[in-house]
């Protein structure tokens, strides 16, 4: 039985926007000794490692349907495999507050997926206007005079909103894979995740032949990326998710850019602009607006 959120239930939903906004900062420092495939792979690695474990604890057992392992592997890949490698790779050029604010983006993407994949969740009319209002914003925060420098500027943003996109399509295939527990999903989805970054890490970036000369605050970084925003984070959503329900648990999205900006300021030394302020406000305000029009088409 799905119950009222208090005092707690905030709390937790809290630290939960602390910790996945404090990812963003966590990358800046995992980026001074790691590739952004390698930055990939380590998290995926350790947090699989650390929720296969959890799973087989819970006693579940690995499954054995090959269908099952191919969803795996394939939600594997825009859950965790793209977006892990296309955050630190735009992250190498911008201000990881900056990147928080594309990924807000999320909700706004998943108005158009859920229209052409669903057959009750049309665009309405506030869901048009809150998608049209979020647009502005990212294109405030990008600045219009970017695109008349090259594209070499653009790319880095289009890709942390490639990487939202992404999330968003997992998101609705996970709801396709059936008679596997969350615990056991997770870790499968991080397993088949491992199968596609590992390789390509030790293939194009090799980090085992600079480990001598890595920074420790990298290494360090990187483990944090791997237990806390990673997989630490799990038990913690799927704990709000049981109790209180997804609708409490997605409004996590408003509280990430927010603590990932302030982050940034304080410990990155990063630039407060008018455009990132006003462009966070336009998405935000975005967000709110169509889940307006999510309520009223309940109705």
């Amino acid at each position: 039985m799905i119950k009222t959120p208090g005092l707690q239930a905030y709390t937790l939903l809290a630290v939960q926007g602390a910790v996945w906004g404090s990812s963003f900062q966590a990358i800046k420092y995992a980026l001074e000794g790691f590739g952004p495939i390698s930055i990939a792979a380590g998290r995926i690695f350790i947090a699989a490692f650390v929720l296969l474990v959890y799973a087989l604890m819970q006693g579940d057992r690995l499954p054995r349907s090959a269908s099952i392992w191919m969803s795996f592997l394939l939600i594997g890949f825009f859950n965790c495999a793209l977006p892990f490698f296309l955050i630190p790779w735009g992250e190498q050029s911008l201000d990881s507050g900056r990147a928080a604010i594309f990924m807000a983006t999320g909700p706004l993407i998943a108005i158009l997926l859920a229209h052409f994949t669903s057959a009750n969740e049309h665009i309405t009319g506030y869901k048009a206007a809150g998608f049209i209002l979020g647009f502005i914003g990212v294109l405030y925060v990008i600045g219009l005079d970017t695109f008349s420098t090259g594209m070499g500027d653009v790319l880095p943003q289009l890709a942390i909103i490639v990487a939202a996109a992404s999330y968003v399509i997992s998101g609705a295939m996970v709801k396709q894979v059936k008679g596997v527990s969350s615990a056991m999903l997770s870790a499968g989805v991080l397993l088949g995740g491992c199968l596609i970054t590992l390789p390509a890490s030790l293939f194009f970036e090799n980090p085992l032949a600079h480990s001598e000369s890595m920074p420790n605050s990298a290494i360090i970084a990187l483990v944090y990326l791997g237990l806390i925003p990673t997989g630490a984070a799990f038990f913690v959503r799927f704990y709000l998710i049981r109790m209180y329900g997804y609708t409490f648990v997605a409004q996590v999205g408003y509280l990430v850019p927010i603590f990932s900006v302030l982050f940034g300021v304080v410990l990155l030394g990063e630039t407060l602009t008018t455009a990132m302020v006003g462009g966070l406000l336009l998405i935000l305000g975005g967000i709110v607006l169509s889940r307006r029009g999510n309520k009223a088409q309940k109705k």
